[in-house]
This record gives structure tokens, C-alpha cells and sequence, in this order.
């Protein structure tokens, strides 16, 4: 089972693919991302599940200033309709979460 997210913000000039696939065996998610300035996949993937509705992805990276962070994406708020989407960051291997990123999807 797949998912592909195309992303086109044409304000900043930027345009991205998500694509996530799923271990059906281990009910694990491997969530990859491709932007238009590369152009290349973003190995390691973001991994992650669902647990009670709530879909959580964790994937290690770093910051500007090449310090390495934990990056976390939140599926939540799950409807028919709607849902939510946020993404937080670690810079002390989870203890504590700063949220810089949110967006509330709707069904049209």
C-alpha cells in the first residue's frame, strides 16, 4: 500500500512529493520526501504507525547550524472530513518538542 503527497507552495517557489509506503506485515510506515531544489529522495525515511488514531513518524536530521535533531511528524484529529497535520522538533533526543510546522487538511 502506498501514498503519494504532491506539495506546491508557489508563493515561495517550492514544490515537493511525499511518498510514503507501508510494511503491511510489520503495520509500519516509511514516509520519503523528494523537493523540487534537489530532486532527490531523502534517505533514511521518516518512520512510523498508527496507535489509537493517531499516526506518529520519527526521523533524525539536522539544524542549521549541523546539530542533529529529532524530527516528528503527527497524523491526528482524524474524521471523515478532516484532519491534522503537525510536525515538531527535538533538539534533546525527545525529551522536549517544539512544533513548527502545522497544517488542517479538509475534505472538499
Amino acid at each position: 500500500m502506498a501514498s503519494v503527497e504532491e506539495l506546491r507552495i508557489p508563493a515561495r517557489n517550492f514544490s515537493g512529493t511525499g511518498l510514503r509506503l507501508l510494511d503491511v506485515e510489520q503495520k509500519l510506515w516509511a514516509d520519503y520526501w523528494v523537493n523540487s531544489k534537489s530532486g532527490v529522495l531523502t534517505p533514511p525515511p521518516a518512520m512510523g504507525s498508527f496507535v489509537n488514531g493517531v499516526g506518529t513518524w520519527d526521523s533524525q536530521d539536522e539544524d542549521h547550524d549541523k546539530k542533529p535533531i529529532t524530527v516528528r511528524g503527527v497524523w491526528d484529529r482524524i474524521t471523515p472530513s478532516s484532519c491534522r497535520w503537525y510536525q515538531a522538533v527535538s533538539r534533546d533526543a525527545g525529551k522536549t518538542w517544539q512544533e513548527n510546522w502545522l497544517m488542517d487538511w479538509t475534505r472538499v
